[in-house]
């Protein structure tokens, strides 16, 4: 007569399962993360291929002078055919933003294809194979240092015909407010959005604008110096010192290493502006008889 499993018995078994469990599925999630990065890379790398066939196709938009970039959208691969229409992210299963940014950099005698993998916000514009083509010159971030000047670097546009379109529309916006020019000399971020119509299709492509400093002050301090000891105790140390921003803003000087002991001293200078950027400069006082 065959004998059932005893209560103890199929408990011991659950707890064996279930410890199995517990070791098998950190082991099996990690392969899995491990497998859909995997083809997340492999979907990077098509995307870049699939941006080699369209400069191969055209030539005319691509830069020419060494280090020289322009930039595209995923959209725009989407809609010379060199992408299928339904491309997804392997890790999540989501579309990928049709504003996804494709760099073109001309670099040693021959071309560069990277995809910006940060990039792209909206998956909904409509894809249509017969509107322009537009490409940024240059990147789709550029940093411009405060007070210095903006330099519009434009975009290129053809039709379906390989026609060149010169007439490309630029407007700027700060903080979603239309604004008639970028001003640098505050803190903020702009966007130069351009957009070319042609047969009544219309193409569009964003530039990120962002004023920042990450230029130290000018910090100016007098030659070394011998003094008497005499002359040591009305010394000014912050004579002929000065300290200049290109922010504009005033910039304080703070000294170190100086005391009216008599010895030779290194007194070190310090300027920093708002944003931290600092420049240190020291001098030897001397002390003689």
């Amino acid at each position: 007569m065959k004998k059932g499993f005893t209560l103890a018995e199929l408990l011991g078994v659950l707890i064996i399962l279930a410890i199995i469990a517990l070791i098998a599925f950190p082991i099996i999630n990690r392969n899995i993360k491990t497998g859909k990065e995997s083809l997340y890379q492999s979907q990077l790398k098509e995307i870049e291929l699939a941006a080699e066939k369209w400069a191969y196709k055209n030539i005319n938009m691509l830069p020419v002078n060494e280090d020289e970039m322009i930039t595209v959208t995923l959209l725009t691969l989407k809609e010379s055919g060199d992408l299928p229409l339904d491309i997804r992210d392997p890790r999540t299963e989501k579309l990928l933003p049709n504003d996804m940014i494709i760099t073109i950099t001309y670099k040693d005698n021959s071309y560069e294809f990277k995809v910006d993998e940060e990039s792209g916000t909206d998956i909904t514009d409509e894809v249509n194979k017969d509107a322009p083509v537009i490409v940024l010159n240059g990147s789709h971030i550029e940093f411009v240092e405060i007070n210095r000047e903006y330099n519009e670097q434009g975009a290129k546009a053809k039709d379906k015909s390989d026609n060149i379109l010169t007439d490309i529309n630029i407007t700027y916006q700060e903080n979603g407010t239309e604004i008639s020019t970028i001003d640098t000399s505050k803190f903020t971020t702009y966007l130069a959005i351009y957009s070319v119509t042609n047969n009544g299709y219309t193409s569009q492509i964003t530039r990120t604008v962002i004023i920042r400093d990450t230029t130290p002050p000018d910090l100016v301090i007098p030659d070394n110096v011998e003094l008497t000891a005499s002359q040591l105790n009305s010394f000014d140390i912050m004579e002929g010192v000065s300290a200049t921003d290109n922010s504009g803003e005033v910039i304080n000087v703070t000294t170190t290493g100086f005391d009216t002991s008599l010895s030779d001293k290194i007194v070190e200078y310090q300027a920093c502006d708002s944003r931290d950027n600092c420049v240190i400069k020291r001098r030897l006082i001397e002390i003689v008889e």
